[in-house]
């Protein structure tokens, strides 16, 4: 997401980040684009507390930390002075809910006034908000917050060029989110951009070839691959790089071998997990499953809002289907997916997080029981 920033954002100067990339081979492209639009970009990853009020607190210091990016706007004699007093309140954290709920909307007015040109917006983890108070009383005021903030510039905003929005689960596609319905998603499913998401197995080589570790590939594969992002074949790029790294600087241990960089990474999907176990006979026959390197079958659903997640056990598969825990075992895109623990990874933090439920669960003496195999 910041990489779009860099690229988008009309205060910056970002050839010398993309010179030698790809993207410079499309002049039409960047000349269109490139340092050519203002933005907003605002990351919703700190928006939790243990009560409304601190989320509601931590929301507006994220609202702070974004409009203090864009000071300039409180100087710009284009710019409406009733916007000026809002946008300095917002700066302060003295808004009000209602004002800072609007803010994305003032901001975007503010910056088409002074450019007189249309802004994109960009929300990076838009949806942390909501998997964070997964579960607890204030779930539905803060759904409410992240919906009415996104609803100002998602829909029928001349001001907008256009929004783009990452995270975990499509939630937005809610009958509740009628502000923000207009959504375009690009999943795990999609095979659009499929290959913008990872690392694909040509990118893998040539790493690992520049980094003089060809002979590592098999090794690489058999830990961090086994993905399938829409039709691709896909690797995810935070373990190659963190192995890689490891090896090339020493770290790397040939008698402990292959780390896996995903546990304790994903509160999210370890509340997923924990959630489902010892509910249902179902869920805990095809947990099994996937740990004995069988596939389980299920209806996927892509539009699961968080708290409809725990409603059945396909939403739960579905979730760890879009957070990387689980991949489709085929190509192509059906009503019924397959879907397998991918790699050598992601099987030991399966593993991690069910030994970590019945450790919290079950007595002393069951748990050392089952670490004596009784």
């Amino acid at each position: 997401m910041t990489m779009l920033r860099e690229f988008l954002d009309i205060r910056r100067d970002s050839k010398d980040i993309f010179d030698g990339l790809k993207v410079m081979n499309n002049p039409e492209l960047v000349d269109k684009y490139m340092n050519k639009y203002p933005v907003v970009f605002i990351s919703m990853k700190e928006i939790y507390g243990c009560d409304f009020d601190t989320i509601a607190g931590n929301f507006k210091l994220a609202i702070s930390n974004t409009v203090k990016s864009l000071n300039f706007l409180s100087e710009s004699e284009k710019t409406d002075n009733d916007d000026k007093e809002i946008f300095l309140k917002l700066k302060q954290k003295k808004a009000d809910m209602v004002e800072s709920v609007a803010a994305l909307d003032v901001l975007v007015r503010m910056l088409h006034d002074h450019y007189n040109k249309q802004v994109f917006v960009i929300v990076d983890e838009y949806d942390v908000p909501m998997a964070k108070a997964l579960g607890k009383p204030e779930y539905d005021k803060v759904r409410d917050m992240i919906e009415h903030m996104l609803s100002f510039v998602c829909k029928t905003n001349e001001n907008v060029k256009g929004v783009i929005l990452s995270g975990c689960l499509y939630t937005v596609k809610n009958s509740t989110y009628t502000g923000v319905n207009n959504i375009i998603p690009y999943t795990v499913l999609s095979p659009v951009f499929a290959t913008a998401i990872g690392f694909t197995d040509e990118n893998v080589r040539n790493l690992l070839d520049d980094a003089g570790l060809s002979e590592r590939y098999d090794t690489v594969s058999e830990w961090y691959d086994g993905y399938i992002f829409g039709r691709e074949k896909m690797y995810c790029p935070w373990d190659v790089l963190l192995y890689v790294r490891s090896v090339l600087d020493g770290s790397y241990s040939n008698l402990r071998g292959p780390k896996s960089y995903w546990v304790n990474t994903s509160e999210t999907s370890q509340n997923l997990i924990h959630g489902f176990l010892g509910k249902t006979d179902d869920a805990n026959e095809n947990f099994e499953k996937l740990l004995a390197g069988e596939t389980i079958e299920c209806f996927v659903n892509e539009h699961v809002p968080y708290h409809l997640i725990h409603e059945n056990g396909d939403n739960l598969w579905s979730a760890l289907l879009e957070t990387g825990y689980l991949s489709k075992a085929v190509e192509e895109d059906a009503e019924l997916l397959p879907l397998r623990i991918p790699n050598k990874e992601i099987q030991i933090v399966f593993r991690k997080e069910i030994w970590n439920y019945f450790k919290d669960k079950v007595d002393n003496k069951t748990v050392k029981d089952l670490s004596l195999g009784k």
